[in-house]
Parts: C-alpha cells; structure tokens; sequence
C-alpha cells in the first residue's frame, strides 16, 4: 500500500511537470512569434541624419552638394565660363570679377583653387595600394646572427583613409613578388648566400567594415566568428540592431538632432529669384525640380517656363456666350440665369422646358409654350363621377378607365 502510494505521487508530479513545461514553452513560443510578427511589421529606417551624411561623404563634391548645394552649383558653372557667370542684377561692368572675389557665402568664401586644393589632398590620403618599405628580418622572423641586405624590400600595401570611422582599409586581392638578396649568417664562419625570396604585394584595398574585415581574417576558423542565431533584422523606428544583444535596442538621444540645413537657399534666390533654381548641366536658371516633377500643375494646368507658374491650359476666350471663366478650376462654368419653368442645361448652358408638344399629346394634354407645361381643359361632367369596383374616373378622358390604367406616377 506504501508502494503504491509512492507511485501514485510520482505519477502526479510528472503530469504536473509536463503542463508546466508545455505551459512555459507555449508562452515563449508566444512571446517569441509576438516579437517577430511586431517587429516584421516594423517600418523601413529612416534615412541617415545630417551627420551621418557629412561623416561618409567621399570627395569635396558630395559635401559642397550637402552643405552648401546651390553655391557650389554656383561655383561649378562659373569655373565652366570662367568666372564670366553672372548673379541677377549684376551688370555688366562687375561680371569681370576675379575668382577670389567671389561673394562670401555663410561666412565661407570658397573658390575653385581651394576646393582643387583640398580635393587633391583627399584624394592622395584615400584608401589604395601604397609603396612601403618591408623590414625582412621583421617581416620572416629571422635568427639573430642572420641578416639580409639590403636590409628593407619595396612592396605595395593598403594604406590610407576611409571616409567612415566604422570601416578600416584592407587588401581584397593580394600578388606575389620575387626579390633577390643577399642573406648573410654570422657564425665561426660568415656564409653570404643569394636567395629569392617571396613577399605579398597588395594590388587592390577597399573600405571594410570591422565585421567584413573580421570575417575576411578569421575566413577559415569560422566558429571564431560571433553570430546571432537570428538573423540581423530591419528594426522598427528609434531602435537599432545590437550584435552583442541580438535583438532590436531602443535608440537613447540626449541631444535632439541637428536640424537640416536650410541656409543654402538665400543664395539661390539673388542668382536665379525665388521660383527658379540653376541647372548645373546647362548654367540656366530654370524651374525649381519640385514644379518640373509631372503632376505639379495638376491636369488643367501646365508649367509656364518663363514664369515658373502654373497656366491654365484653357484660354478665357475659349468660353461660350454666357459663360464665365473659373481661375480657380480653369473651366467656363455658365453663368445663365433661367425661369422656374425652364430649367437649366449646363452641358449646352441654355434653359430647355421639360415638357414637349408631343410629350403632352402622350399625356392626353395640349402644350402650353409661354409656361412650357401641359395642360388639360377641365371636364365638363355633370352627371355623376362614381366608378364601378375595378374602375377609377380619369380626368384626362373625362370617364371610369379600368384601374390597372392608372398612371404610376
């Protein structure tokens, strides 16, 4: 009986167990399906703020065009005229300005040798195969009595900067030399040898984020590469995906954000008025892109060039007698006043009567033309006006028509 009992204890323990596990695993599963099906219904992240722009911008151009946009147009065409592309108002007498007096534009006055300038240095410091000078007694770990001369070989390797911090330069592809030097052991005899050796020589580099860089080094021992079992996901606005986490993080801003820069357009209006900006292509003031995107105007109205203003495509003279013109809608709307009895046609703006002499004979009436109505003359019964059972007095035919003959209206 004491067995028994026992038994019937532990049986009850590992039913209770199996719920609780099946419990718990249900609600995880739960809550782990919940936060993908929250998360895979997040919105796309919003595009990278000011300083991100400025920070992985790669040449003088991207940045003028992001900090000062409309004064580098600017300056772009003048350096294709040379220097002769006037600003609105100018006369003729100050087009033969020199470059360096340009006008100060933000406190900032740039001119074309100095932005060359700037843009020749960025370029010698980029990320690219860079002839150094190899230690080879370094580089091959040779013994302390073994030397080799000369002592230094000139291979190509990586070097220079990435236009972001998040990325370091490295080799992509890599050659091999051969280079002939003398190697020469100190012992109780000196032995001076020729030998060839082999050395790496970089031929191409690129921009690589630590983790393709990581994985690019460690490419064999893949296990020594950490990775989350769930895929890096796209996650909703004001979180960001941490690798160490694996999961989406809210985003902690103690500042607010920088705001867009929006001192740029003050130059563009004394070169080309306020609705008009300059095509760097052409150095043309034309139309500001967001009237020449399609659809601006609107179906009735079409972008006047010489404006920049929406025109409508109908002309008022295209209106009829009594009709007016809508600026607002650019169509002829009518305008016709007409009596009660002759009511309106707006498809041809005239005052047309609802009833017709042959629609009143129909009806069993005359046609009345200065009321544009039907008419009937009264009838002139004396006897009595009482129907039969199935009949009704009809005043059109002045006698009892069957009922069925009733108008419906």
């Amino acid at each position: 009986m004491h067995l028994f009992g026992i038994s019937v204890l532990l049986a009850n323990s590992a039913i209770l167990y199996a719920n609780l596990a099946s419990e718990s695993s249900h609600e995880f599963s739960h809550d782990y399906y919940d936060y993908d099906q929250d998360q895979g219904d997040a919105p796309e992240p919003s595009e990278p703020d000011l300083e991100q722009q400025l920070r992985s911008v790669a040449s003088v151009e991207e940045l003028m065009r992001i900090v000062y946009p409309n004064y580098y147009r600017v300056l772009s065409c003048r350096s294709k005229r040379g220097a002769r592309f006037p600003l609105r108002g100018e006369h003729t007498a100050t087009e033969t300005r020199s470059r360096s007096e340009l006008p100060a534009y933000a406190g900032a006055p740039f001119n074309p040798d100095t932005l060359k300038s700037i843009e020749s240095e960025w370029k010698k410091t980029q990320c690219m195969p860079r002839e150094v000078c190899l230690d080879v007694g370094k580089e091959f770990g040779a013994a302390t009595n073994t030397f080799y001369k000369p002592p230094c070989v000139s291979v190509y390797r990586c070097g220079g900067c990435c236009n972001s911090e998040a990325h370091q330069c490295l080799n992509i592809s890599t050659s091999y030399i051969s280079k002939t030097l003398f190697e020469i052991t100190v012992s109780s005899s000196t032995n001076n040898n020729l030998v060839t050796i082999s050395f790496a020589n970089h031929t191409v580099c690129n921009c690589l984020s630590k983790l393709d860089a990581y994985r690019q080094v460690h490419s064999i021992i893949r296990r020594s590469l950490p990775e989350c079992l769930v895929a890096n996901k796209t996650c909703p606005k004001n979180h960001s995906w941490s690798n160490r986490l694996c999961r989406c993080m809210a985003v902690q801003r103690d500042t607010p954000p920088p705001p867009q820069i929006q001192h740029s357009d003050s130059f563009e209006v004394d070169v080309c008025g306020s609705d008009k900006e300059l095509d760097e292509e052409t150095c043309q003031c034309v139309c500001r892109r967001q009237l020449r995107s399609s659809g601006a105007c609107g179906l009735r109205r079409y972008l006047d060039k010489n404006t920049c203003q929406c025109v409508c495509k109908t002309l008022p003279s295209s209106c009829g007698p009594h009709q007016l013109f809508n600026k607002d809608t650019c169509q002829c709307s009518c305008a016709r006043t007409c009596p009660k009895h002759q009511p309106l046609n707006r498809t041809k703006c005239a005052c047309e009567c609802n009833e017709s002499p042959n629609r009143c004979f129909l009806k069993g009436k005359r046609f009345h033309q200065a009321t544009c109505s039907c008419y009937g003359p009264p009838c002139d019964v004396r006897r009595n006006r009482r129907c039969a059972s199935g009949f009704y007095f009809s005043e059109e035919v002045c006698r009892c028509v069957p009922t069925y003959w009733r108008r419906q209206d």
